[in-house]
């Protein structure tokens, strides 16, 4: 389909891209569909520097 893995509501009431900003500012694919996304273990996404501190802990949870 063509859902949005960060800037379309399919999980929860909000986009990701909302619940999760410091994850949203530091993601490679900002585009990135749900299927492509969750196609494979672990998750198919990438970030343009290390995840730390408290954007380690928002993706964790």
């Amino acid at each position: 389909a063509n859902t949005r893995f960060w800037e379309d509501t399919w999980l929860g009431g909000t986009p990701l891209a909302l619940q999760y900003p410091s994850l949203y500012n530091v993601v490679q694919r900002r585009e990135a569909y749900v299927a492509t996304v969750l196609q494979s273990t672990p998750l198919n996404i990438s970030f343009r520097r290390t995840l730390v501190g408290n954007r380690w802990e928002a993706w964790l949870h």
